[in-house]
């Protein structure tokens, strides 16, 4: 085993030589972390005693939004809360009480938030870390009390100590849960499967308004179609989490949460001539003043309501425009003992501009999307981070929560062959070097867990897809195929909670889609499964034996708890093997 360490670092140290240095500084500065609150001890005897003489039946009207955590260490993790504006009381201090039962008979901890840190200047939200006052690989039962009042009680997870050696890991893996346009029943399921975290690959929200399904409307403070600020943003985030099954999922599992592109304004990417972020699908995307503000009010809004453990330095009150990729940081690791880690990127804030993109669509013809090899998805610092971690992890498994299709994947459109400009495709020259840096640093058990697409897809990923209209995909073979490419690992797509798939969006009709996804296949034979007709989750169980990959649907017309929910498809990935074995029990 030292050798085959000593290999992988040699093959990565020649690639990344230009970039490592700046890439080992940057997470030497990611001990800084999002805004936050650390509580203080709390003493029985001193003045705080009367913070935790709790009513209990005043949870609802006191925090409307109930409770969440996230950012799990060994030792710890963020809880979450907000306070209800009216329930908000000048001077009253907020606790937080950690206990190993529900009925919090056996207390492990209690803290108090001080009075001035809670109020209108975070929207009344509250993200408290506790990190360092847990045990590793440990499930906790935590609430909030507020002037007497007692939250809803939360569950929530530490990862394993450093070293350790657990038996099995669980993820329920999700994406894309756009309000107007379904339900969130498959929350219900996430929060009753049992899991020991719950991994959401981006879009937690959309930025738009509007009117959408039954009864949900959203009409932004200002007056926009589209988020134009932090009152927007905030406000949206009040909608989303107003909706009791994305409660009951935060509160039952300690959430991983990267974004993608909704969480701020759709198809977005960063303008490098201007320094700015830019993207097709605002009114004022093209106004580099104007984006940069937008990224900074999206940014606060979103550390504000998500509890992540993300680099933040706002350097004052706010985070300066001029220096929002500097001092925001979202893309991390998390280790789970030696079983797996798992690789948590950001592919919005450092994409250059992808190719062939337009106000209608991002499919763009395959010729195209090899033009420009310069292009960049994760930018320097973050490809030499992703792959130099890979590349030294003595993890059995490499997990990669990855927002955007990684696998090339062609459509046929109008007699010609087009792929989607926003996903990996439109960046095949990096993915390539990517790839092929992990093949030839011999890293194995390599799986993808991707959101995005709002389809369910089981893939494999290989050094070269031969991303040309005459390519007939990579990866098909065992070997790779003809063109020389090599398997590197699978992919596994989570679909959209609710959020319009090819078929709703009218990309795909609703009859003959088999015949389609045929189609499709032919041009994608590395794809062993395609389906863009439901809506759902995944979960992903990891052994040392093994991988399990379980796609569940669930109608997202049903607004009710017990939305019906089905099986579609399961995989097994061999430890060891780049090889995915159907196990549902049905071929077809």
């Amino acid at each position: 085993m030292p050798e085959r360490q000593s290999t992988r670092r040699g093959v990565l140290k020649a690639a990344g030589a230009t970039t490592l240095g700046s890439a080992l500084s940057a997470l030497a500065a990611a001990d800084a972390t999002a805004p936050r609150l650390v509580p203080e001890p709390h003493d029985e005897s001193d003045e705080n005693a009367e913070t935790f003489d709790v009513r209990q039946e005043a949870a609802e009207e006191v925090f409307p939004h109930s409770v969440a955590s996230g950012g799990p260490t060994p030792n710890g993790v963020l809880l979450w809360t907000r306070i209800a504006r009216d329930a908000f009381s000048e001077g009253t201090k907020l606790g937080v009480e950690v206990a190993e039962d529900e009925q919090f008979g056996n207390t492990v901890y209690r803290g108090t938030v001080p009075a001035e840190q809670v109020g209108p200047k975070r929207d009344y939200t509250a993200t408290v870390d506790v990190d360092g006052e847990l045990n590793p690989d440990s499930e906790y039962f935590y609430r909030f009390v507020y002037d007497g009042a007692a939250s809803r009680v939360g569950r929530c997870r530490t990862l394993p100590k450093p070293g350790a050696s657990p038996d099995s890991l669980s993820l329920a893996v999700a994406s894309c849960n756009h309000y107007l346009q379904g339900y969130f029943g498959a929350f219900a399921h996430v929060a009753d499967e049992d899991v020991d975290f719950l991994v959401h690959l981006g879009d937690l929200i959309y930025e738009m308004g509007g009117d959408g399904i039954g009864d949900r409307s959203l009409d932004l403070p200002t007056g926009h179609e589209k988020a134009h600020g932090l009152v927007d943003f905030r406000y949206l985030y009040r909608q989303y989490r107003s909706d009791e099954f994305l409660r009951r999922a935060l509160r039952n599992h300690t959430l991983i949460h990267t974004w993608d592109d909704h969480e701020i304004v759709g198809d977005r990417w960063w303008d490098y001539d201007a320094d700015a972020p830019k993207t097709e699908k605002h009114p004022r995307g093209d106004d580099p003043e104007f984006m940069r503000q937008l990224y900074v009010d999206g940014i606060r809004a979103y550390t504000e309501y998500v509890p992540v453990r993300a680099r933040y330095d706002p350097s004052g009150e706010e985070l300066a425009p001029d220096a929002i990729r500097e001092n925001f940081r979202l893309y991390r690791s998390l280790q789970f003992g030696d079983l797996a880690d798992l690789f948590v990127t950001d592919e919005r804030l450092y994409r250059s501009e992808p190719p062939g993109t337009d106000d209608e669509t991002v499919a763009v013809p395959v010729e195209a999307a090899v033009e420009n090899s310069g292009r960049t998805m994760l930018g320097d610092d973050q490809r030499s981070w992703l792959t130099s971690g890979m590349a030294d992890s003595d993890a059995r498994w490499k997990l990669w929560a990855n927002e955007v299709l990684a696998a090339s994947f062609r459509f046929l459109e109008d007699g010609r062959i087009t792929v989607n400009a926003d996903a990996w495709d439109g960046y095949a020259t990096e993915r390539e070097r990517v790839l092929s840096q992990l093949a030839e640093a011999d890293v194995s058990n390599v799986v993808a867990l991707t959101g995005d697409m709002h389809s369910y897809l089981a893939s494999y990923l290989a050094t070269d897809f031969e991303l040309t209209a005459g390519g007939d995909g990579g990866g098909g073979e065992e070997s790779g195929g003809d063109d020389g490419s090599e398997r590197v690992g699978v992919e596994f797509m989570a679909p959209a909670i609710s959020s319009d798939n090819l078929v709703a969006s009218g990309q795909l009709p609703e009859s003959g889609t088999d015949v389609l996804v045929a189609a499709l296949r032919a041009e994608n034979p590395h794809v062993q499964w395609f389906d863009s007709s439901h809506w759902g989750y995944a979960v992903v169980d990891v052994t040392r034996d093994e991988l399990v990959y379980s796609a569940y649907a669930v109608d997202r017309t049903v607004d009710a708890a017990d939305a019906p929910k089905e099986l579609l498809r399961r995989y097994r990935v061999p430890a060891g093997s780049v090889e995915m074995e159907r196990t549902d029990g049905s071929e077809d």
